[in-house]
């Protein structure tokens, strides 16, 4: 159905607001996204969600999620307590 691997973003429209709608040509996704400091990502449709999707405009570059472990950044069994609880609420099949 789709063509899993990398695919590239278009912006397709900038709103009063400031957010940015970006559509990928190749599976179908959309999504609006609200840069700082509302730092938000609403996806409108999916598309491949198997596919990694990056997109660029006037230098600026978004891309796939990357989680770096800083050194000496502990996460404790303690602090994780509130989010696992969120998580089971939501009561999601995963």
């Amino acid at each position: 159905m789709y063509e899993s691997g990398q695919h590239e973003m278009n912006l397709e429209a900038t709103y009063p607001s400031g957010a940015e709608e970006w559509y990928c040509p190749t599976c179908g996704r959309r999504i609006l996204l609200r840069l700082p400091p509302n730092n938000e990502m609403i996806i409108v449709e999916p598309g491949d969600q198997s596919a990694s999707h990056s997109g660029s405009i006037g230098g600026l570059r978004i891309g796939p999620l990357q989680v770096a472990h800083r050194e000496g950044d502990q996460v404790s069994e303690e602090s994780l307590g509130p989010w696992i609880r969120a998580l089971k609420d939501l009561d999601l099949n995963w």
